[in-house]
């Protein structure tokens, strides 16, 4: 991709502030008068685009008839000659992100900066009906499933990284939420003298390391979302303190991820004396590894059409001793086949139980065509207060696509069940599944695509507003979607 690199000088950043200026009434005026009415997305928004119109105004190579009309027309040639005039310089840019990088640049926009910063963002506006019969009612409706904006980069030195994401979607009004806030240092790189990634310690609010389907990035889908299989057995995010690496074996490198937490589901919990959390910490872990090394551009979709098969393996562990006391995670857990809660079920009398849960994954390319599977286990154990025996829930999500035109429009199918007897506490087993296909059509790859998938539910144990999933639902739902991502 060819790097568009733009620099700007002193004076060149005075001539933009007093553009800013002139907007500046006005945009105070927006603002005040959208924050009394309690409307923080379209402030958000409105804030970015702002500052964005600055960015872009300041780092534009400064040509007449790009400006609006000035009366000083040394400026222009001042801007030409900043490379030479020993000024703090800049640069920015477009590089799969919009990049500012600082002055301290080792080779090109986006290498060995130590202060950058990337923006991006995305968005899918889904179309959902359902013909559904269970505890809820039926669709028909549009809605913004996800809009989101993350900043990241490097501050300090190349070693310390920061993420954060911003999320607003319909199902929270005009709320805007922080998803995503972690810092990242490379100590192994950093003090050790390593190579970079091979050691490192995260701290902040991140997706907990467990299984694939998390893993991924909701833009990276096949299908307009996750499967009802990785939601159910889902650990999601929390704050936490983690480590990364990765380890070599042969010419293989196998990466991984663990992690300390509050709790399993606990990412938007409230903390602190006022919140409802236990005094039990949660722990998981995750390896995987792509064997040739050659996954290619897309996630999950064979869009580089591979010549030779490749792999992709994972497995992942989460444990919890969650106990009454910590009603947001002691009210999380659901059970098989209603999706009630399990807590609900329960004595009275049970203080508490420990949750372990397992996955493994497998996934292929091949010629336009992509495989992926993963299986989870789940046992609820240890249960105190009450003669229980152990309960033990498995499921799985198998998914199969197929480019039928070349990066353009590709078909897939997924089957998803989940099959346990934390419903009947132990008695018997119940099953859940749920069937689906999808047709995608990539305007230009993941950036701008659209997305029509249909699905059957037998038994939804789940009750998540990213799937227009409820509990117990039977029937089917229909969803089509586009996403938009820069």
């Amino acid at each position: 991709m060819t790097k568009r690199i733009m620099q700007s000088s002193g004076r060149n950043r005075r001539l933009c502030q007093a553009r800013m200026l002139l907007f500046a009434p006005a945009v105070h005026n927006w603002v005040g008068n959208h924050l009394r009415q309690g409307k923080l997305l379209p402030v958000l928004c409105g804030m970015i685009l702002w500052l964005g119109s600055i960015v872009c105004a300041i780092g534009q190579e400064l040509e007449p008839e790009s400006l609006w009309p000035i009366d000083e027309p040394s400026l222009v040639e001042e801007a030409a000659n900043a490379s030479t005039s020993g000024l703090p310089q800049f640069r920015v840019g477009y590089d799969s992100a919009f990049v500012i990088c600082g002055s301290e640049i080792v080779e090109g926009l986006d290498e060995g900066s130590v202060f950058k910063l990337r923006l991006n963002g995305w968005g899918q506006l889904r179309h959902t009906v359902s013909r559904t019969t269970g505890n809820g009612r039926n669709l028909n409706q549009f809605q913004l499933k996800r809009a989101r904006l993350i900043f990241s980069g490097t501050a300090f030195t190349e070693d310390l990284g920061y993420y954060i994401q911003l999320d607003g979607r319909s199902t929270s009004g005009d709320d805007v939420r922080l998803l995503d806030y972690y810092l990242s240092l490379d100590v192994g790189h950093r003090d050790l003298g390593w190579d970079k990634g091979v050691l490192g310690i995260k701290a902040g609010r991140f997706k907990m390391p467990f299984n694939l389907a998390r893993s991924l990035s909701g833009r990276e889908f096949e299908f307009t979302d996750r499967s009802m299989a990785s939601t159910y057995f889902d650990v999601n995010r929390s704050l936490a303190l983690g480590l990364y690496g990765k380890v070599g074996v042969g010419q293989t490198p196998i990466h991984w991820e663990t992690a300390i937490f509050n709790g399993l589901v606990t990412g938007g919990a409230e903390t602190g004396s006022s919140g409802n959390l236990d005094t039990n910490f949660a722990y998981s872990a995750r390896l995987f590894s792509n064997p040739d090394g050659n996954w290619g551009t897309m996630q999950m979709a064979d869009w580089d059409w591979h010549e030779q098969v490749s792999t992709r393996w994972g497995a992942g562990y989460a444990s919890s001793v969650i106990d009454r006391a910590g009603a947001t995670e002691f009210n999380a857990i659901r059970v098989v086949d209603s999706g009630s809660l399990l807590s609900m079920l329960l004595p009275l009398s049970v203080s508490g139980f420990q949750v372990n849960l397992f996955s493994v994954d497998s996934s292929f390319k091949y010629h336009g065509w992509s495989g992926t599977a993963e299986y989870y286990f789940r046992t609820i154990q240890g249960i105190e207060g009450a003669d229980l025996p152990d309960f033990f829930d498995h499921g799985f999500w198998l998914q199969l696509g197929k480019f039928v035109v070349r990066e353009k429009v590709e078909l897939a199918a997924r089957w998803s069940n989940i099959q346990g007897n934390s419903g009947t506490l132990g008695a018997n087993d119940q099953n859940a599944s749920e069937l689906s296909g999808v047709m995608t059509y990539y305007f230009r790859k993941q950036n701008a695509r659209f997305t029509v998938d249909v699905t059957r539910l037998d038994g939804a144990p789940v009750d998540s507003a990213a799937l227009d999933f409820s509990p117990g639902d039977n029937g089917w739902v229909f969803r089509s979607q586009i996403q938009f991502a820069f």
